[in-house]
This record gives structure tokens, sequence and C-alpha cells, in this order.
């Protein structure tokens, strides 16, 4: 498939790009998620918008997307981008949609005055790794740690 385009998400494709979620999300392992399409417009359209969101269509449909928001690293004493989620329909892949949604992201990085891109991929996504390697991404020895809802909430109450 050649015959795609890359371009900002609308409130008008949460529909499409929620159901892309909840589809990453059980092709990883996990529940569907929680995300609706309220939140993504709420969180990404409103007043204050939390992410921005990168899409791939063709013919009308949705084939994949690219959701990242900002990020500063004290190790460039910079402002980057942190990559959320990239996703790329299983029969849409190895036609350059991911590889086109990265530099798109790349881009907007650049135009914000960013110089970095930082990402997290699962160790078990070995096709995933051998693509971002193909398109000059290393890897790094990080361990990704999170607070999960109850974890944060018992957290919080100490401060």
């Amino acid at each position: 498939m050649t015959d795609w385009t890359i371009r900002d998400a609308t409130p008008g494709d949460a529909a499409a790009i929620v159901a892309l979620v909840h589809r990453f999300n059980l092709e990883d392992g996990n529940p569907p998620g929680a995300l609706t399409e309220a939140d993504f417009c709420t969180l990404g359209f409103g007043t204050r918008p939390r992410f921005r969101t990168l899409l791939a269509a063709a013919a009308g449909q949705v084939q994949g997307y690219a959701l990242f928001y900002p990020s500063y690293d004290t190790e460039f004493g910079a402002k980057g981008f942190y990559l959320q989620d990239l996703y790329v329909l299983p029969e849409a892949r190895r036609g350059g949609i991911g590889r086109a949604l990265m530099a798109a992201v790349a881009r907007a990085c650049e135009a914000d005055g960013g110089c970095y891109l930082f990402w997290n991929a699962l160790e078990r996504n070995r096709s995933g790794r051998a693509f971002y390697r193909r398109i000059g991404a290393r890897e790094e020895p990080v361990v990704t740690l999170s607070l999960q809802p109850d974890a944060l909430r018992r957290l919080a109450e100490e401060a």
C-alpha cells in the first residue's frame, strides 16, 4: 500500500483512533484499555492538549497512528518528544507507514525546537525493535518503572 497520507488527527478521528488504541493493547497482551472517545477529544484537543496524534489513512480508513507529547531531558538540556504509541494495523505493515509516521513525529519535534525522541518497546517485540534499529534508533539499557493508580494514590497521600 502506497496511497496513504499522514495528517494530524482531529476530534472527528476519535472513534477510529480509540479503536486502534484498544487493538494495540490487546495485541500487546493487555486489556483493551480505558481510553474513551471523550477522553481523546478532551485531552488531545481541549484548552490544554496533553498530547498530539498523527494518523496514517488510506482510502478514508485509518491504518495507523503515532501519539506523542512534549518532554524535557536534563542530559541534553533540551526539549523533545516522548512517543507513547506507534501502531500500524498488521495488514498495513511493511508498506512504509510506520517509517512515515516516525518521520512525521521527528519533523514535528524539530519544528517545536526539540532535539530528541524517546520511547519504549517491549523486549518481546522483536519485529518492532528491528524496525526501530533500521530507522536509526539505539537501544538503551533502561528499565521502565511505573506507579499504577493504587500505588500512585498511596504515595501521593504521603505528601
